[in-house]
C-alpha cells in the first residue's frame, strides 16, 4: 500500500482522534458511574472499546504505509459532569469524526484500499452519532454531522 504525505497526515490525525475519543469515553464511563446511571456508563465503556478498535485500525494502515504515528498531542475532548454535559461533549465528539473522515475520504479518493477504511470509520462513526441522538432522547444534544471541513 502506497499513499501520499497528505494521506498520511489523515490517518495520524484520525489516530489521534480515536485515543482521544477513547479517552474520553472511558472518563464519561466512570462519570456515569459516579452518577449512577450504570446504563449510560456501560454505553461509554462500550463506545470506549470501539474507539480504541478504529484505532487500531488505523495504527495498522500506518504500520503497512511504513509510515509514523505523528506528532503533537491528542486532543483533550471534554467530560461532562451531568447526563446532559456526557451525552453533549460524546455527541460533539463524534461530530467532529465524522467530519475528519469526510475529509480524509476526500484526500483518499483515488486509493480504494485506503478509501475503503475511511469509508468504513466514517459509517461506524455516524451510527455511534445517531446512537447518541437516540440516547439523548430527542437529538437536540446531537446537531448534525455534516457541514464542518476539519484540514489534515
Amino acid at each position: 500500500m502506497r499513499a501520499p504525505p497528505s494521506v498520511i497526515a489523515w490517518l495520524q490525525r484520525a489516530l489521534q482522534h480515536e485515543f482521544a475519543a477513547a479517552r474520553q469515553f472511558a472518563l464519561q464511563a466512570s462519570m456515569a458511574r459516579r452518577l449512577g446511571d450504570s446504563a449510560l456508563a456501560r454505553f461509554c465503556s462500550e463506545s470506549a472499546q470501539e474507539e480504541l478498535e478504529h484505532a487500531q485500525r488505523l495504527a495498522a494502515a500506518l504500520i503497512d504505509l511504513g509510515a509514523g504515528f505523528g506528532g503533537g498531542a491528542a486532543p483533550a475532548y471534554p467530560v461532562g459532569s451531568s447526563r446532559q454535559q456526557i451525552l453533549a461533549a460524546a455527541a460533539a465528539t463524534e461530530r467532529h469524526a465524522v467530519a475528519v473522515y469526510e475529509g480524509a475520504l476526500r484526500a483518499c479518493a483515488a486509493d480504494g484500499e485506503l478509501r475503503a477504511l475511511f469509508g468504513g470509520l466514517h459509517a461506524e462513526e455516524c451510527e455511534h452519532l445517531d446512537k447518541l441522538r437516540r440516547w439523548a432522547g430527542d437529538g437536540s444534544a446531537a446537531g448534525a454531522p455534516h457541514g464542518r471541513r476539519i484540514e489534515p
